[in-house]
C-alpha cells in the first residue's frame, strides 16, 4: 500500500534522509515513526461511563435484533443449574 505525501518539502526531506542513510523511503519513515511512538507515553484509555455502556448495549441489542426477543429473567435455581459443582446436596437445591 502506498503513501501519498502532499507536501513537497516533507517528501524532499524524507527522500534526502533515505539517501543519507542508504535506506528505502519506507525504512526511514518506519524508523522515524518507531522513535516517535517510543518517546510518547501510552495514554490510558478513558473508561466508559455507565450511561455509555448502557447505550452501547442497547445499540448492540437493536443492531442484532435481540431487542425483539422476549426477555424472561431466570431464577437462581436455573442459573445455578448451568454450573453444577458436583455436590448433589447443593446441585439439587
Amino acid at each position: 500500500m502506498g503513501i501519498f505525501i502532499k507536501n513537497p518539502e516533507v517528501e524532499r526531506k524524507a527522500r534526502e534522509l533515505a539517501a543519507r542513510r542508504g535506506k528505502s523511503l519506507t525504512a526511514v519513515i518506519e524508523a522515524a515513526l518507531d522513535r516517535e511512538l517510543a518517546d510518547q507515553p501510552k495514554l490510558p484509555r478513558p473508561r466508559p461511563t455507565l450511561e455509555q455502556m448502557k447505550a452501547a448495549t442497547e445499540k448492540f441489542r437493536r443492531d442484532t435484533g435481540l431487542d425483539k426477543v422476549p426477555y424472561k429473567p431466570i431464577t437462581k435455581r436455573e442459573w445455578d443449574a448451568l454450573w453444577p459443582i458436583g455436590v448433589p446436596e447443593i446441585d439439587d437445591l
